[in-house]
């Protein structure tokens, strides 16, 4: 699969109104086009929302000006349920992480839509159907950073864009076992701000449990993502 990186720009301090990610799709010949961003009709249809919409150039720079968090407002998960805070199956637990908002909601940026030129699109806030960007190449975030490089064997790490609606830290340590899989301890170091954040899980198996940690990466933090 190929891979390309992005820079999370405008995260520092107080956030723009609207955070730019900008990055190079390498090997992308088929000229200038555009790169959006769809989301879940609330309808449960195959309808999509259009949150955001970038453009692509001719050499495949990207450049997407995130969505105003008032459209993120009906597509935001509990967080908790997004960090796997509780996996299931867990036959003994020890330890504890401390969400200092159990309430609180993010919005995890999985995938980007990229097409090539000649096609029109509505404008931003448009309900649309997911055809409309059909064919287009799909940009996900499941690239782990250290495929490739030497002894990282049983190592991974994956970097996540989350937009988070309020101000919330989560933080401590947990020992899961379960019946039959490996068990993990999780640690935790996650202090998100209001807006745009990049969220680092390492993941590793260096014996018999296998160890994950979820930290929140520097704003000037290069995020790898993959097409499908």
């Amino acid at each position: 699969m190929a891979v390309w990186a992005a820079l999370l720009t405008g995260v520092v301090g107080a956030q723009p109104a609207a955070p730019v990610l900008r990055g190079v799709v390498p090997g992308w010949a088929d000229g200038a086009g555009s790169v959006g961003l769809l989301l879940e009709f609330p309808g449960g249809d195959d309808r999509r929302i259009q949150a955001a919409r970038g453009t692509l150039g001719a050499a495949g720079d990207l450049t997407l000006p995130l969505p105003d968090p008032a459209r993120l407002a009906g597509s935001l998960v509990p967080l908790a349920e997004w960090l796997n805070l509780e996996p299931l199956g867990c036959v003994t637990r020890s330890g504890k992480i401390t969400l200092g908002d159990p309430a609180a909601q993010v919005f995890p940026l999985n995938e980007l839509r990229v097409a090539a030129a000649g096609r029109t699109f509505p404008s931003v806030g448009s309900i649309v159907g997911e055809d409309l960007w059909q064919p287009a190449m799909v940009l996900n975030t499941e690239a782990n950073l250290l495929d490739g490089q030497p002894d990282m064997d049983g190592r991974l790490r994956f970097q996540r864009v989350v937009f988070s609606a309020a101000d919330v830290t989560v933080n401590g340590e947990t020992r899961c076992v379960p019946e039959q899989a490996m068990p993990e301890r999780l640690s935790v170091e996650l202090p998100l701000k209001t807006g745009w954040n990049v969220v680092q899980e390492d993941v590793n198996y260096p014996g018999e449990d296998a160890e994950r940690s979820l930290t929140l990466a520097p704003a000037d933090t290069i995020t790898v993502w993959q097409t499908r």
